[in-house]
C-alpha cells in the first residue's frame, strides 16, 4: 500500500491470503490479472519492482520464497528479501539470476480492484 498499490487481502475461491507465496502465485496467474511471467519467458526481462518467486530455495517445497527485484543483469538480480536464508532477518543482496527462480510477478501500474463483499477487478 505504501508503494501505491491497493491489493486484495484475499480473492474468491482462494485457500490462502496474500501472505503466502502460493497465494501470490495463484492470484498472479488468474486470467483477469495475468501478472505472472516464467523465468526465461521470451520477451520478459525482470525489472525493478517485480516480485521474484523462488522454487525450492529454502526448503524442498515448491514456491517457497519471494523477493523484490531492485536491479537485474544477465547473471544476477539485486533483491530485497525478508527472512533471508530462513534466518528471520531482512537484507538487500545479489542472487544468481538463474538459481531456484521460478518466475516473476509484475503488477500492472493501472491495476485496481473493488471490494464490496466480492472481489471484482476493474
Amino acid at each position: 500500500m505504501q508503494a501505491g498499490f491497493l491489493l486484495p487481502i484475499r480473492y474468491p475461491n482462494a485457500d490462502f491470503r496474500l501472505a503466502g507465496v502460493g497465494a501470490w502465485l495463484e492470484w498472479a496467474q488468474l486470467p483477469e490479472t495475468a501478472f505472472f511471467y516464467f523465468d526465461g519467458q521470451e520477451g520478459f526481462t525482470p525489472q525493478r519492482g517485480d516480485i521474484v518467486i523462488y522454487e525450492k530455495l529454502l526448503t524442498n517445497d515448491p514456491h517457497d520464497h519471494t523477493g523484490i527485484v531492485l536491479a537485474c543483469d544477465d547473471k544476477e538480480i539485486l533483491v530485497a528479501e525478508g527472512n533471508r536464508d530462513n534466518q528471520n532477518y531482512s537484507s538487500v543482496f545479489y542472487r544468481d539470476r538463474w538459481h531456484c527462480v521460478y518466475g516473476y510477478i509484475r503488477i500492472a501500474n493501472d491495476y485496481e480492484f473493488e471490494f464490496s463483499g466480492e472481489y471484482t477487478p476493474i
